[in-house]
């Protein structure tokens, strides 16, 4: 399983999120990440949802700025995102997709069943 997933986005600020498909922390695959968006020319911001490592909590995204090579280091920040933004559903319908996967997270069992039934959160 990739570690991570890039999405294009249309109506945020933000053209890129890239949601972590594991309990690890972003900052080890900083390389992978840099390499993925290297390969399709992006150079703009971007927004990373770390849901699976931090949880539903003010420090589940991260934003940044990709130069078109790397990420400006020193330059992410955590940003707020309100409930009903688009941000937050990628990793949700992934998460739905695989029931396995989800039980294994350590969300809340709320969350998980929040999740499961098809809510975005």
């Amino acid at each position: 399983m990739d570690n991570f997933e890039i999405t294009v986005l249309k109506k945020e600020k933000e053209n890129i999120l890239i949601f972590m498909k594991t309990s690890e922390p972003p900052f080890d695959f900083l390389e992978e990440m840099e390499t993925a968006l290297t390969d399709i020319h992006y150079k703009g911001n971007v927004v990373i949802d770390e849901l699976l490592h931090s949880g539903n909590n003010d420090e589940r995204f991260i934003t940044g700025y990709f130069d078109g090579n790397r990420f400006e280091s020193g330059e992410f920040n955590f940003k707020l995102v309100m409930k009903k933004s688009e941000l937050r559903e990628p990793v949700c319908r992934f998460l739905q997709k695989d029931k396995e996967f989800l039980f294994l997270t350590g969300l809340t069992g709320k969350q998980q069943k929040l999740i499961e039934k098809g809510c975005v959160i």
